[in-house]
């Protein structure tokens, strides 16, 4: 078959009559091509064919991912080999073919190989670990951040639950806060849940700054009840030196609101009680929100 390499206007190139596998612009493939031709551009030319259906175009044979990344990145024209006398049927055959030899690698099995790397060589930088893989660093670095996540929130990623660019920043999210925000990044648009998430962190960060973190660390709380001891019950049986406590801290003024203030006290719902659990969540999260999550 004829062949031709040439740089053609964008506007002139148009989808195959039949497209085997969907463009995902939110799939790792295609952050990754978007950035690698942004920052190398092209290393390899799309194949087109002079398409029959729209005469003056040219309809793409191989590289749509490629064609959709540089329409995103607003390029005029691109290099093609313009394939001549090329059917609809070879069109079809070829995309069979590629799809059978890409092997698809998950979000986070890229991000566990970048970490056995730097396991295998202690004090790489992020820099050197970019250039060993031949991506940027930027790239590297959001790869990484995925294994912040929690292993049930990395399965919903690899999975495709989760776009990618907004897997990408719930990541950058504490701990404490990340899993108020699961739903909301499996159904919101990234153009919607990116500036969502980018307030949230600048929020966060505002608190840091002022001292006020409480406020994220009590938002949710919810206080759990479980029985005291039986020895303890028995003891206050006898002795009564919580009731007098228990009850002014309530004003209580009936005896159906005494009732209930002996069942909480037992069930560790006095105000008391609620605050030590409380002020020891907020210990807890303090702690969580520091450090990675585990690796599975």
């Amino acid at each position: 078959m004829d062949e031709q390499i040439t740089n053609i206007q964008l506007d002139d190139i148009v989808e195959p009559w039949v497209l085997l596998r969907s463009v995902k612009t939110e799939s790792i493939e295609y952050l990754e091509m978007l950035e690698s031709l942004r920052d190398n551009g092209f290393l390899n030319s799309i194949s087109v064919r002079p398409s029959e259906r729209k005469p003056g175009k040219y309809e793409v044979v191989d590289g749509m991912y490629r064609t959709t990344c540089s329409r995103e990145l607003r390029f005029e024209t691109v290099p093609c080999i313009i394939k001549q006398n090329i059917s609809d049927e070879d069109i079809l055959a070829l995309q069979i073919q590629a799809q059978a030899i890409r092997p698809e690698t998950t979000p986070v099995e890229f991000a566990r190989q970048l970490q056995r790397i730097q396991k295998a060589r202690p004090g790489i930088t992020l820099t050197q670990l970019a250039s060993l893989v031949n991506k940027s660093p930027n790239w590297v670095g959001r790869q990484l951040q995925l294994l912040h996540l929690t292993p049930v929130i990395r399965k919903s990623v690899d999975r495709g639950e989760i776009p990618l660019a907004n897997a990408y920043m719930l990541a950058r999210l504490p701990n404490i806060l990340r899993h108020k925000y699961v739903q909301q990044s499996k159904t919101m648009g990234t153009k919607e849940f990116k500036p969502l998430i980018a307030g949230v962190l600048k929020q966060y960060k505002e608190s840091v700054r002022q001292g006020k973190l409480e406020a994220f660390f009590t938002d949710d709380f919810e206080p759990q009840p479980h029985l005291r001891p039986l020895k303890e019950i028995k003891a206050e049986a006898k002795s009564q030196t919580e009731a007098h406590l228990v009850l002014t801290s309530i004003g209580c003024k009936t005896t159906i609101e005494g009732w209930q203030a002996a069942l909480d006290w037992v069930m560790h719902l006095d105000s008391k009680s609620v605050e030590e659990q409380k002020n020891a969540a907020k210990l807890r999260a303090t702690q969580r929100w520091s450090k990675p999550e585990e690796n599975d």
